[in-house]
């Protein structure tokens, strides 16, 4: 193993080819530069200066030598320089997974911002619904998630970072859009596309709990995992639907929307990671979204500067 001082030594002796200004750019005398360089080409086995008169050159050794010295120093300075980097979480590696409604608008504003913030840390995108996000988190597959808030029996974190109303999604033309606003009185009987009781949970639980509150019971046509399915098969005419308000983004045609009469539920999206992860590009990710997601919402707020969708 070479000793990076006695190599350091060497370059900068080989450069100035001039031992005592060597010396001094290296804050130290002559006799103990030339003592680190005889150690060094003890360890090597060859000369790599030579005296001719009161001058110093390169040996051919010593010519050859110095390339890779010089590299070797470039590379330990970078190296140092990567994990000084790393542990202030300024450069890495962030696997973040996101649901489509997380998707649509946030993860691509977030990446805008990692990428003027944090541009030396990779992002890897999973999309995936929020049930598969836990499973994800189990495995290890991602460090932070753009999720709906659901019970885990894992060690996670959450934050708030976004929420919205309710909306009803009906095909065109249907009757009850004639109403600026709809009871979920009038969605009694009515053919009706749910969330997924497993993989749509989030939503499935609150939808059931808002329609039980008001005694009605509609007829269930299908149960779908996907908001943009449901939307399909709504623009289809076989049911109504019940989802947030950003599925208005979608821009299906034929399919309307109008708000829900009352208290409504509000669709909840957190950021979701490990309370024991301790790898530093995930905590600079997150707290760089935290802070973009604050400011997201006070532009949003009444009297904020409400952004353009």
């Amino acid at each position: 193993m070479l000793d990076l001082a006695q190599v350091r030594c060497f370059v900068v002796a080989a450069t100035e080819l001039n031992f005592r200004r060597a010396a001094a750019l290296l804050n130290m005398t002559q006799p103990p530069l030339s003592r680190q360089i005889h150690l060094l080409e003890h360890k090597l086995g060859v000369q790599l200066f030579e005296r001719v008169g009161r001058t110093v050159r390169l040996t051919t050794e010593g010519r050859v030598f110095l390339a890779d010295a010089s590299r070797l120093l470039q590379l330990s300075e970078q190296a140092e320089s990567t994990v000084r980097r790393a542990s202030q979480g300024k450069t890495g590696r962030v696997r973040v997974g996101f649901t489509g409604a997380a998707g649509y608008e946030l993860i691509p504003e977030l990446l805008m911002q990692a990428r003027q913030q944090l541009p030396e840390i990779d992002v890897v995108l999973f999309e995936l619904i929020s049930v598969a996000q836990l499973e994800a988190f189990t495995a290890n597959t991602i460090d932070i998630g753009f999720l709906r808030p659901l019970s885990s029996r894992q060690p996670l974190e959450l934050a708030l970072v976004d929420d919205e109303p309710l909306v009803l999604a009906m095909p065109k033309g249907h009757a009850l859009a004639r109403h600026a606003e709809v009871a979920t009185a009038q969605l009694d009987g009515q053919p009706f596309i749910m969330h997924s009781p497993t993989h749509g949970k989030y939503f499935y639980e609150r939808i059931m709990a808002m329609l039980g509150a008001a005694d009605v019971k509609p007829d269930f046509t299908q149960y779908i995992d996907q908001s943009h399915t449901i939307l399909s098969l709504v623009r289809a005419g076989l049911g109504v639907g019940i989802l947030p308000a950003s599925a208005q983004r979608f821009h299906y045609d034929r399919v309307e929307f109008r708000p829900l009469a009352g208290e409504v539920p509000r669709a909840e999206m957190s950021m979701a990671w490990r309370a024991d992860q301790d790898n530093p590009a995930v905590t600079a990710f997150r707290l760089m979204a935290a802070d973009y997601c604050a400011a997201r919402a006070a532009r949003a707020a009444p009297g904020g500067d409400v952004a353009p969708d």
